[in-house]
This record gives structure tokens, C-alpha cells and sequence, in this order.
């Protein structure tokens, strides 16, 4: 079914989608690159990665080789976004693996703390590096031994964050900041719980350090936190990351969002990408993306302005891939949830194929009643206002209880399925004025069987970047 069409009932046409881009400003899309070079580290699983601003470059130290489990590495690497470079230091830490790495730009000194060994010694003491040479700081105070924290440096107070972890008690709920001198544990009314495998990058354009997931004594954790400095505070965002351990999160300085990868879950080692801008979790669907990925190394390039990827586990074997995320691709981002149908499932947006111009898009909308009925496949614009209202808005007003409206509905159509899934497709001229179009889309599942006013279900909504 086309959504666009030139039949009266359409309230838009391909020539006014071509204004409407000639109008609006370009979003910068994102798309994964797997690169490849002839000298670059080992496979290794638990390495951490920084990056340094000064030298723009990255910076990687530790993890081990799973599963053989026969080597900890102990070596410095540096990727430039050209190549990888083997450093030699006169000075080298012991080696570890699920340590804590961050870059404190005030000072030019990339910060390293806790891990463990090659016999499961957790390891204590603050390292640092300057781009020659490894330090053991040795200051007066700091965290106890532990491994699988989170640590972020936060650039509007020149201050290292570190939460949580697991020390030789167990899981801690403590934070702790770092300023180059000593550490200071700083009191929270009400922090995360204790927890371990959770990730943290720090939000410059909203002075906030943000955390998600990990896993504390009831098992995994999808719960997103905030810490400005003083105290934590959970955020509740309508839709997140399914809880997950062992991701990797930085943020993006040029689209002014956290940006997270991988992680695994019970079962899978996942390989989804997600982002974050304080307001809600989007998923990102791009043409490529990295294998299912756990226990890997992140680093955000500000020179080129891309997310860094290397190393970490997919269920069999260590990784030594680097990937990067950047560029200017077509994608999808899907976000918000929606509300119950009959099958006590929400419809979701799930996109097939990316919206490049010249092709044909595919979005299916998932998890309808097996019976087959009628969907409506709303498009808009916007996904902040529609008719004077804000968006999202509730429609249990409209009879759809339990139900929001995630985007402007400018245009919608019928699309008909004969079992639990639909298909909506639209063919995209060679157009170049088209490029750089956002269009929002959601959809209403017609279900007479639903316990509602309105028999009916909505969807969550997708973010369609054309290029």
C-alpha cells in the first residue's frame, strides 16, 4: 500500500513533500561501518576504551580473550581513525579486564581504575595516562577494589563520576568523584541500587551524567538514572532498551544525545543500537550494524564525530572488530509504546527496509490479532505538535484508552492483513531535494475484540530519515 497517493482522501503529494524538505533543515542520519586494518589489538572481551581530545585519538587498555581465558592483556592501544597503534610505555599497569576508563579533558590525562586480573585479584589504584606514559596516581583516598562500575568525566564540574560496581562485599551503591587529586564519595539522598555491568556517559548539553541498566540482586536492570552533581534521580521515558547488561553508552557532542550499543540480555548478546536525548529512548535502524555484542569497548571521536566500537564478546568467541557509527545514511528510529490489543500486545513498528531515495521503504507493523482485520498507517511531520496540541498526547479523550498519539497525522491510509502482521511500503522518487525529509509514522490497529470505547489499538511511532 503507498502512502502516497493522488486520490482526494491523501491531504499531501510528492510535491509537497519536496517543499516541505526544501524547507526544513537536514537530520543528520546515521549508519554503521565495519573498517579494517592490517595492525589493530587482539580479540578481547571487557577492554575499555577513551577518548582523548588533546591527541584525538582513542585509547584502549585491558580485556581478556574469552573463552580460552588464557591471556589478560595489559597493552596500550591508540586508533586515530586511520589506523591502530601498539603504544610502549615505560611505565604499564598490571593487566585487568572490566575496568574503568574515562578522558578528563581539563587535565589531558586519560583515568583508568579497578578491574581484575588473570586469578580474579580485584585490582585497587587509580591509573593515568598522558599520551607517553602510564602513572599510578596513589591518592589519598579512593573507591575500594572492584570491577564492572561505570565511570564518565563530567566536563561542566572537571570531575570523574564513578557508581557502583562489584567490590570484595559484593554489588555497592556508592558514588564517587575524582579530581585529579583525590577521590571524594559524595552522599546521595536516593541513588541506583547497588549494582554491577551497567554503563554511564555524561550529558554536556544538559550538565548530566546518565546511566542505564546493569544488574542488581533481583537480576537485570532497563532503568535510566540521572546524576547532576548532587543527586540521582530516576527518569521514567515512555519506552527504553529492554533491561540488558554489559552495553556500552557515550554521547554524541554534535546531536547532543547518548548513544547506546550491544549489552545481552538472559539469553542473546544483543546488537541494538539506541539513543537518548534526555527527553526518550529511540531505537536507531540503520542499512548495517555491528554482530550481537557484549562486554565491548566505546568511545566517542569528537574530531570526526563519530561512535567508536571495538572488541567484546558474541556469545562464542572474543571480537576484534572496530566499528563506527557516523556518516550520513537513511534510517528509522522507532520510539514510545503502544497500547494493548486483543492479543495483550501493543502493535509495534518494526522497518524492513531503509528510506533511500530511488527505492523502495518498508515499515511492518507487528503483533496484530491473529485474525487478520485493518490497520490505518498515520504520516506527519511533526512529533511535537499537531493541530495546536502537544504531542504525545493522551487519547483515552478519543476513546482509546490507555492509547497516545506520538505523531502529527497528516496523511493516513487503510492497509488491509490477513494474519497477525501488515506490511506498509512506500516507493521514494530519485528526488535530491527529498533528502533530508523527516517523516513520523504511526498506526491504529482496527480490533472489535478490544476492551475499549473505540475498538482499536495504536502503535508505537517511527522516525523516517530519507536520504
Amino acid at each position: 500500500m503507498r502512502l502516497l497517493d493522488r486520490s482526494p482522501s491523501a491531504r499531501f503529494t510528492l510535491a509537497t513533500l519536496t517543499t516541505l524538505a526544501s524547507l526544513g533543515s537536514p537530520a543528520t542520519a546515521q549508519d554503521w561501518a565495519l573498517r579494517s586494518f592490517t595492525t589493530s589489538p587482539a580479540g578481547a572481551t571487557f577492554p575499555r576504551m577513551a577518548y582523548d581530545t588533546q591527541r584525538a585519538r582513542c585509547v584502549v587498555f585491558g580485556g581478556w580473550n574469552a573463552p580460552s581465558g588464557t591471556i589478560v592483556f595489559q597493552e596500550t592501544w591508540e586508533y586515530d581513525g586511520a589506523a591502530w597503534t601498539l603504544r610502549a610505555p615505560a611505565t604499564v599497569p598490571p593487566e585487568r579486564e572490566s575496568h574503568v576508563m574515562a578522558y578528563d579533558s581539563n587535565r589531558g590525562k586519560t583515568v583508568m581504575f579497578g578491574g581484575w586480573d588473570f586469578n580474579f585479584n580485584m585490582l585497587p589504584g587509580t591509573w593515568e595516562w598522558d599520551g607517553t606514559d602510564w602513572t599510578n596516581t596513589l591518592p589519598a583516598n579512593a573507591p575500594g577494589p572492584r570491577l564492572l562500575s561505570a565511570m564518565t568525566f563530567d566536563s561542566g564540574r572537571n570531575v570523574i563520576v564513578l557508581f557502583g560496581g562489584s567490590g570484595v562485599g559484593g554489588r555497592v551503591a556508592d558514588t564517587w568523584e575524582y579530581d585529579g587529586t583525590n577521590w571524594n564519595q559524595i552522599a546521595t539522598a536516593a541513588p541506583p541500587s547497588a549494582r554491577e555491568s551497567h554503563v554511564m556517559a555524561y550529558d554536556s548539553a544538559r550538565a548530566r551524567t546518565v546511566l542505564f541498566g546493569g544488574r542488581d540482586a533481583n537480576g537485570l536492570l532497563g532503568d535510566t538514572w540521572e546524576y547532576d552533581g548532587a543527586n540521582w534521580t530516576q527518569i521514567m521515558p515512555d519506552g527504553a532498551p529492554s533491561p540488558r547488561v554489559d552495553a556500552a553508552l557515550v554521547f554524541d557532542v554534535q546531536r547532543a544525545r547518548c548513544v547506546l550499543f550491544g549489552g545481552a540480555d538472559n539469553v542473546f548478546d544483543l546488537d541494538e543500537t539506541w539513543e537518548y536525548d534526555g527527553g526518550g529512548w529511540r531505537e536507531l535502524f540503520t542499512a548495517n550494524r555491528p554482530q550481537g555484542n557484549s562486554a565491548l569497548a566505546m568511545a566517542y571521536d569528537r574530531s570526526r564525530g563519530q561512535a567508536v566500537v571495538f572488541g567484546g564478546f558474541d556469545g562464542a568467541a572474543a571480537i576484534a572488530d572496530t566499528f563506527e557509527l557516523g556518516g550520513n545514511a537513511a534510517t528509522y528510529r522507532t520510539f514510545g509504546t503502544g497500547c494493548d490489543g486483543s492479543n495483550n500486545l501493543p502493535p509495534r513498528l518494526v522497518p524492513n527496509a531503509m528510506p533511500t531515495l530511488g527505492s523502495t521503504t518498508a515499515v511492518a507493523i507487528v503483533d496484530l490479532p491473529a485474525v487478520g482485520g485493518a490497520v490505518f498507517v498515520t504520516a506527519g511531520f511533526s512529533a511535537t505538535i499537531w493541530n495546536g496540541m502537544a504531542l504525545p498526547f493522551d487519547l483515552g479523550g478519543f476513546g482509546l484508552t490507555g492509547c497516545r498519539a506520538y505523531t502529527s497525522a497528516d496523511a493516513a491510509l487503510l492497509v488491509t492483513h490477513g494474519g497477525s502482521t501488515a506490511n506498509w511500503s512506500l516507493a521514494l522518487p530519485s528526488t535530491p531535494t527529498l533528502s533530508g525529509l523527516v517523516l513520523f509514522l504511526q498506526a491504529l490497529s482496527i480490533d472489535p475484540a478490544v476492551a475499549r470505547p473505540v475498538p482499536a489499538a495504536a502503535s508505537n511511532a517511527a522516525e523516517m530519515n530519507v536520504r
